[in-house]
């Protein structure tokens, strides 16, 4: 999202701050620790390089226990996968990696994850609907275990394109099609490029997203519309000539808490425990941020406003009232042109709801599809 771009350039730049901040405190000690007038400016500078490396190295543990909340019996989410994998080689040098869980010749889902994270954000998903359904999981290109494409295509056609490849090559039936943010944007993609296949997609979830350049939606709207093309995209490009520098400012930005404190409120309600705010934060580590760069780039062009009307397919919209990034609003005209959609409202909840409220999601969920009879 447009609005991650902004916070992530803030908290690498913090962290390349403090780290030369480290350095100076250790220059100054080495240099003044043999004069003897400057032995105390000498034993302070050391205790602060000492206090600033442990904040570098290990402040995410202290920022974790500030940020997150205690709650009795939460399961804690872990980033794994299932053990079941294939490659899907694509005509344009990419390659998609499918997951396959849950229970075979049971209906099938397929999960779309959002951008700047990968197919392991649906653990709670997977615990609860892999009893009783087939699950297929797929990272976008970049993005997890699977491959950029050599064209560095990262447009929502592109992306439209490998789902409809993952749903025929993984042989799903009549799919239900689950996405989040941007997985949802390559849902209504989908939907508009490949409209003569929607006869075959059983149900859509559309969680935490919007139909149009996510600029329009999020928080700050006017302000991010206004520095669109003069600030915003020239952040996009330097992420993607300088990735290598900033994936490593990125990663130590996790290891000292900057990162969790970003996504604590870009992305979450407060009601999240820690564990939840550091899985969030580490599938945020993860993501190279020239894919970021390039992926937001391709978010300024998306626009599936004029086909919502068109799409008869049985839809569950899920937002929430402090999602930052796709704004209730987004959710609310979605519902309202959407023939026949539902709206389920996340409170207090934000941009990860299906994390924060996982219990309401994933039974709104399965409510949605007994109700609309989408299983047989």
């Amino acid at each position: 999202m447009p609005l991650i771009v902004l916070a992530l350039l803030l908290a690498n730049l913090a962290t390349i701050a403090f780290f030369g901040l480290e350095v100076y405190l250790w220059r100054e000690w080495y240099l003044h620790k043999d004069i003897l007038v400057d032995q105390d400016y000498a034993r302070n500078c050391l205790i602060g390089a000492v206090a600033m490396l442990l904040y570098l190295l290990m402040g995410k543990s202290v920022i974790r226990m500030l940020l997150g909340k205690k709650r009795q019996g939460e399961d804690e989410p872990e980033a794994s996968r299932f053990p079941d994998q294939q490659q899907l080689q694509r005509p344009d040098g990419s390659v998609i990696n499918i997951e396959y869980g849950g229970t075979k010749g049971k209906q099938t889902i397929v999960f779309i994850h959002g951008w700047n994270s990968n197919s392991m954000q649906w653990y709670y998903q997977k615990k609860h609907f892999g009893n009783d359904y087939h699950l297929v999981l797929m990272d976008h290109p970049g993005l997890g275990k699977s491959k950029r494409a050599s064209n560095k295509d990262f447009s929502l056609e592109k992306l439209a394109s490998d789902l409809d490849a993952v749903i025929d090559y993984s042989g799903a039936k009549d799919p239900i099609l689950w996405g989040h943010s941007m997985g949802g944007m390559t849902i209504l993609t989908f939907c508009k490029v490949y409209k003569h296949k929607l006869s075959a997609i059983k149900g859509i979830i559309l969680e935490h997203t919007t139909f149009t350049n996510p600029v329009k939606t999020a928080i700050l709207s006017r302000l991010l519309m206004t520095i669109q093309n003069s600030v915003l995209k020239p952040i996009c490009w330097l992420m993607v000539l300088f990735s290598p520098l900033l994936w490593i400012s990125r990663w130590m930005s996790y290891l000292n808490g900057n990162m969790l404190v970003m996504t604590r409120f870009l992305t979450f309600a407060g009601t999240q425990t820690g564990k939840q705010l550091d899985f969030a934060s580490y599938l945020s580590a993860m993501a190279p941020p020239a894919v970021t760069g390039r992926g937001v780039l391709a978010m300024f062009d998306y626009d599936a406003t004029n086909v919502l009307p068109e799409i008869f397919v049985p839809t569950l919209i899920i937002g929430a009232n402090k999602d930052r990034l796709t704004k209730l609003e987004a959710s609310i005209i979605m519902k309202e042109r959407i023939p026949g959609s539902k709206l389920l409202t996340l409170q207090p909840a934000g941009h990860m709801g299906f994390v924060e409220r996982h219990r309401e999601v994933n039974e709104a969920v399965s409510q949605f599809i007994l109700q609309t009879k989408l299983v047989s």
